[in-house]
């Protein structure tokens, strides 16, 4: 059974796999923005849908192996959901920011969508399905 402190744990542990991958996610959002948005090569959607899976991929390494560690959910099970979830992130997060960026615009638009897509989307799927098993932990 997990406590209240495992969810307090497991919550501050994903936040911090969060803040790593968001900010790393960023870096490269804001790259592609002055370099690949501003000369027209890429729409600012495209460009966070590409630095989101990049920052996926950050977050499910972190996840994976030190978050959620105690849980018995398979690398390859976890990698192929996770996979999914993310790209349904990025997908989303692509749109979001898209569509907010006329009246926030692309920072304020970023910050926005990351921020409802982590508290609606990503740490439920990967405390739950992906990586908790439905609270299967390792004996």
């Amino acid at each position: 059974m997990t406590t209240w402190r495992q969810h307090l744990v497991d919550v501050l542990g994903a936040s911090g796999a969060s803040i790593l991958a968001t900010a790393l996610d960023g870096i490269l959002y804001t790259v592609l923005l002055y370099t690949q948005v501003e000369s027209g090569r890429l729409s600012i959607g495209v460009a966070a849908g590409i630095a989101a899976v990049f920052g996926g991929l950050v977050h499910w390494g972190s996840s994976r192996f030190w978050v959620f560690q105690r849980f018995s959910a398979p690398v390859a099970r976890s990698a192929l959901g996770y996979a999914v979830m993310s790209g349904m992130a990025a997908l989303g997060h692509g749109v979001l920011t898209q569509w907010w960026s006329t009246s926030l615009g692309g920072d304020g638009a970023w910050f926005l969508s990351k921020g409802i897509l982590w508290i609606t989307w990503t740490y439920p799927v990967s405390r739950y399905l992906i990586f908790g098993g439905w609270g299967r932990e390792k004996d």
